[in-house]
């Protein structure tokens, strides 16, 4: 299947409910037809600080090491890819549009510091919130695996040869469940909270690694992005 084809059906899926999924590609990223290594990075408490329910660009503040961690990936060759829930939204603490103002401003953040994400996707679904809940939209939800599949599918991303980033074990729970080679459990954000239930979720071929911070992370995963 080509380029313009994949892209189309992955339009097509977008169909029905998944037209509440948001998604932003680079499209120079979609030029790629072997499956490489990729990232994926959970946003809130890893790439920016942690903040109850970020809504405000006045809010959004780079963690220490994250941007520094992007380009070093990115400038291995491989691409790195936001996977965020933002149940906010079902929870109508507040809109599509105060989260793509945020985005906008992280953007503007990671431009300052000379990198950038090739494609970020965003599920506002919440099983107290989301009417209609159902197996499906639940695995559009961290810890199922849709968001992560979806992007690698995009990105053109060896999953097998991936890593992801979080705080939260429903982050550590998705990289599972896509079939990633293992996850960075970082203690920023809600690390402290969740370090037990992510070191669980080790085992069956799926690497858990903890870390205190960014800057960790990156000492951590860079070198298994080198050629």
């Amino acid at each position: 299947m080509g380029r313009k084809a994949q892209e189309n059906r992955k339009n097509n899926e977008m169909d029905g409910f998944f037209q509440e999924i948001r998604v932003r590609l680079k499209a120079n990223s979609l030029n790629r037809e072997a499956k490489i290594p990729g990232l994926f990075l959970d946003r809130d408490g890893v790439i920016v600080e942690e903040v109850h329910y970020l809504s405000r660009v006045a809010d959004v503040r780079l963690q220490t090491g994250a941007a520094e961690l992007i380009k070093g990936v990115r400038q291995a060759g491989a691409p790195v890819a936001v996977v965020t829930n933002q149940a906010g939204i079902a929870r109508g603490y507040f809109t599509w549009d105060d989260y793509l103002a945020v985005e906008r401003e992280n953007d503007v953040q990671l431009h300052a510091e000379g990198t950038e994400v090739d494609g970020v996707i965003a599920c506002p679904f919440h099983p107290q919130h989301t009417p209609d809940w159902n197996d499906e939209k639940a695995r559009w939800r961290k810890p199922g695996p849709a968001m992560v599949e979806w992007m690698a599918e995009a990105l053109a991303v060896d999953l097998s040869r991936s890593w992801m980033v979080g705080d939260n074990a429903s982050d550590i729970g998705a990289a599972k469940a896509a079939g990633l080679q293992g996850a960075v459990h970082v203690g920023t954000g809600h690390g402290a909270e969740f370090r037990d239930k992510a070191l669980a979720l080790a085992g069956d071929g799926f690497e858990v690694l903890t870390a205190a911070d960014m800057p960790e992370v990156g000492a951590l995963l860079l070198p298994k992005y080198q050629p």
